[in-house]
């Protein structure tokens, strides 16, 4: 072990250093510290001292949950349809590695800065009724309120860039 630092009972973020179990092939202190959620965890000790750990990873977890709450639209791992149809809007316009990107995000197509918020997307759009699916009246305009609207799969498959007029 390199040269210890007692920092046994010390607070660093949620952790509690409680004792020295070792060091790693760098020979780094690993130390064993107990989160104020009560989990306990191994972590270096320049990693606590510098502030890179503060905790076993539920800050982060509940830092997520308050950024990234979905308005009741995932319950279980499970979205509703509405969540669906706007989170692959968003890829298909933003994620060049979506398979569908070069149809859309690639040539141009955009989601109106609007609806970049799902809550904004839902309002506009309304609940999905059951069975349809999220279109472009102009398939060649954007994603924005007055060019989308909720259709069955025989109206989508017409309404398409090469379908004859």
């Amino acid at each position: 072990m390199s040269k210890l630092t007692d920092i046994t009972g010390q607070r660093y973020g949620r952790l509690t250093a409680l004792k020295p179990i070792g060091s790693n092939k760098f020979k780094k202190v690993i130390w064993e510290c107990r989160c104020e959620c009560g989990q306990t965890i191994r972590v270096l000790g320049n990693h606590l001292r510098s502030g890179n750990t503060a905790s076993c990873g539920c800050l982060h977890r509940e830092i997520m949950k308050f950024q990234f709450r979905t308005h009741g639209h995932s319950v279980n791992g499970t979205t509703t349809s509405e969540y669906n149809a706007w989170a692959g809007m968003m890829q298909r316009c933003y994620n060049s590695k979506h398979i569908g990107f070069r149809y859309y995000g690639g040539r141009g197509i955009h989601v109106c800065n609007r609806w970049f918020k799902f809550e904004n997307f839902l309002a506009d759009m309304g609940r999905c009724p059951p069975g349809l699916t999220l279109d472009r009246i102009d398939p060649n305009g954007d994603y924005k309120r007055g060019n989308c609207r909720w259709v069955d799969w025989y109206t989508q498959r017409h309404n398409r860039r090469d379908s004859v007029r």
